[in-house]
């Protein structure tokens, strides 16, 4: 069974759902920040369809202070924003509501391309509507319960005089560096400290004012379960660094319990997608973001690298490696084999049909491969449409015909940013120097064959290619020593596209080219 499937088989089907995730944005959101919000909108989805009344929503956790400074953004300019919540800090676009935005729309619209469509919140709104009165004024009034809680569960010992809420200094609009000291029911006491953290500098400011309304913000384990408690989140995960015994959801689900009076949400705990092994971090430079994971492959790959994998493993992704994202089209391509050989009683079939953005047709289409295009598509004379029409044995339908398309458009940035050498086609103009060491086998071969080209036609590639192996076969050479010698003497490289469809290639662009350099090799 499909593992968001297995999820809603724990989940009561009588009450109404609400599923939620949440993130800071503090910068670009990295790739493997997709993993979270997928995860959630998979276990979505399979509620959906197993007729759960249920919600999607998503918070934008914009009361956050920026605590790190991204590598791309100007230090100078913003040394003197650290410490104040992101969403009073000027946008680096300039054009931008803020910076909370400019860095939250670009991650929505990522996870948007890919069918994920929550209803958004933002946690400044929450807190300065009103919304998230109620949960503050329990966690001032249950301080002592909140202090227990912190010992009990995560075996930090609070001071007496330490309350869970950061004010924003209203002379400085520092959150990061504020400390309430002590609360009279009305107003909150604070100080807004020079030293109280190493990343923001406060302005010394002392002073009394009302926690409410937005003038501040609950520390991060009271105010995630103050979400829960306000928006009435009844499933919410959270990757492994947040699962630890004792961590931020365990504290989190014991203020809930027993100081809000509350139910926590179903749990569960997702692994991270890696790249190259590593988990990425924006701020150390090893990441590709969330917007260009979703321009380099389309929305149904990029659902299906989420969904394949069970939300408790690692994803794996390096679209740096050659064959990364050939394979993922191959892996999606034998799911959807699958799917229409033995539908739901595939969990793999059941993955292709979780990767789709739209209903799938009836009756399977036919898919050109990924790496069959990326290779005929670089050749000028090759049509696409002709090939394909000739490996189906039939006219290709509208709808294939924009499979092939969209395959041609993600070959095109493949082959520009992430494929080896080896996969360019690229017809040297002058005979490579290392052309002139192929042995006499090699040479005869290849005068033997400007000779075939010379008096036979040849209708495509296929038939090409199965001349040559025939060729090969009645000389005293091995058919990689053959091949090897046309790929040195046409593209000074020992491997390369098939050599048939290149040789068809040249003979329909320039016939006499070819002919000369194989004889004057």
């Amino acid at each position: 069974m499909f593992w968001a499937d297995k999820i809603t088989k724990e989940l009561d089907k009588t009450i109404k759902h609400r599923v939620d995730d949440m993130k800071t944005p503090s910068g670009h959101a990295h790739a493997g920040s997709l993993r979270a919000i997928g995860t959630h909108g998979l276990i979505y989805e399979a509620m959906k369809r197993a007729g759960f009344k249920v919600d999607f929503t998503y918070v934008i956790n914009d009361m956050d202070p920026m605590d790190g400074m991204p590598i791309y953004i100007d230090k100078k300019k913003y040394e003197k924003e650290m410490g104040k919540p992101v969403f009073m800090i000027p946008a680096p676009d300039g054009k931008s509501k803020n910076f909370s935005e400019q860095y939250a729309q670009e991650y929505i619209e990522a996870f948007n391309k890919l069918g994920f469509k929550p209803k958004i919140f933002r946690s400044s709104e929450l807190y300065s509507s009103g919304r998230m009165n109620k949960w503050i004024q329990k966690s001032l009034d249950g301080v002592e319960e909140v202090r227990q809680i912190y010992l009990k569960v995560a075996k930090q010992k609070k001071p007496k005089g330490w309350y869970p809420f950061q004010v924003i200094c209203p002379d400085c609009g520092v959150v990061g560096a504020s400390l309430v000291t002590d609360w009279d029911g009305k107003e909150v006491s604070y100080e807004c400290k020079e030293d109280l953290v190493t990343w923001a500098k406060g302005c010394g400011k002392k002073g009394k004012i009302s926690p409410f309304d937005g003038n501040g913000k609950l520390m991060w384990k009271v105010d995630w379960g103050a979400h829960w408690s306000e928006m009435e989140i009844t499933v919410e995960g959270a990757g492994k660094d947040h699962m630890t015994m004792g961590g931020s959801h365990d504290v989190s689900k014991a203020i809930v319990k027993k100081v809000f009076g509350e139910k926590p949400p179903f749990k569960f705990t997702h692994e991270f997608l890696l790249i190259g092994g590593a988990k990425m971090s924006s701020s150390k430079g090893n990441a590709i973001s969330a917007a260009d994971l979703v321009s380099i492959i389309p929305p149904e790959l990029g659902r299906f690298l989420l969904a394949r994998v069970p939300y408790r493993s690692a994803i794996n992704f390096d679209p740096n490696l050659n064959n990364t994202i050939p394979d993922l089209f191959d892996d999606y391509d034998k799911a959807g084999k699958e799917w229409y050989k033995n539908r739901e009683k595939s969990d793999l079939g059941m993955v292709y049909t979780y990767s789709q953005l739209k209903e799938l047709p009836s009756e399977p289409l036919f898919t050109p491969r990924f790496r069959q295009v990326a290779t005929l598509m670089q050749m000028p004379s090759i049509d696409l449409v002709e090939y394909f029409e000739l490996e189906k044995k039939s006219s290709l339908s509208e709808v294939e015909k924009e499979v092939l398309e969209k395959r041609v458009r993600y070959a095109k940035i493949w082959l520009e940013s992430y494929a080896d050498e080896k996969e360019k086609y690229e017809i040297k103009k002058e005979l490579p120097e290392r052309a002139k060491d192929l042995n006499e086998s090699q040479k005869e071969f290849l005068n033997s064959l400007a000779s075939m080209i010379e008096k036979q036609k040849f209708d495509n590639g296929e038939k090409l290619q199965f001349e040559v192996f025939e060729m090969i076969k009645s000389l005293e050479l091995s058919s990689s020593d053959a091949f090897r010698a046309l790929y040195i003497s046409l593209m000074n490289k020992e491997h390369g596209p098939k050599m048939g469809w290149v040789l068809y290639d040249l003979i329909q662009s320039d016939r006499n080219f070819l002919l000369k350099r194989l004889r004057e090799v």
